[in-house]
């Protein structure tokens, strides 16, 4: 067998090693996930948060789904503040891990972030689906302190009234990133208001 044929073969073999365990990974959380994939914020959205929400070293930022600690890892670079993100992808997490181990006050938990307290978050950040966040709006609504920002990447959190909205100059990821400030933005009428519209046919 020629050498270009088994080093083809080995990059197949691995292409597809890899993509197994990425599988693998979804497919372990998906009751918890339903089925969200692992999909990292592009470098022009991360650098929009950070420019639009500023914040000072003393801080604690917290990442519901991490990913792989990007912004995590940004926040801590640029304003040297504390963060804490929770994730339950395995190979996202591991990333996670890799990407923080050398930055002090950087945390990363294998942890459901339903199941934990969020309480002390002074800028909460989040990018999820569309079908969980009202439910998300409920647990800030009863964990956040007052003053807490709250930055939504994609959707917005119903009931709440966002006092910025920032959109990346990029043409594929100028998708709106919501920002809140608790509990002025939250107006849990707005959501019940909206739950009672009748659908539209």
């Amino acid at each position: 067998m020629s050498n270009w044929i088994l080093a083809a073969l080995v990059i197949m073999g691995s292409l597809f090693i890899v993509k197994l365990v990425f599988v693998s990974s979804i497919l372990s959380v998906f009751a918890i996930t339903r089925g969200a994939m692992f999909h990292p914020s592009a470098s022009i959205r991360v650098r929009t948060f950070l420019d639009g929400v500023p914040m000072a070293h003393d801080e604690l930022l917290i990442d519901m789904g991490c990913g792989d600690g990007r912004v995590l890892s940004a926040a801590h670079k640029r304003y040297g503040v504390r963060a804490i993100g929770y994730e339950v992808n395995p190979v996202a997490y591991l990333l996670a891990k890799l990407r923080t181990m050398s930055k002090q006050g950087v945390a990363v938990r294998w942890k459901n972030f339903w199941k934990a307290d969020v309480g002390e978050a002074d800028v909460l950040f989040c990018y999820l689906f569309p079908d969980v966040m009202e439910k998300v709006a409920r647990k800030l609504e009863s964990e956040l302190h007052q003053g807490a920002r709250v930055v939504s990447g994609n959707f917005p959190l119903p009931g709440w009234r966002h006092f910025k909205v920032f959109y990346p100059a990029s043409s594929l990821n100028n998708s709106p990133i919501y920002v809140y400030r608790f509990p002025e933005s939250c107006d849990p009428a707005l959501r019940t208001a909206s739950s009672r519209q009748p659908p539209l046919h």
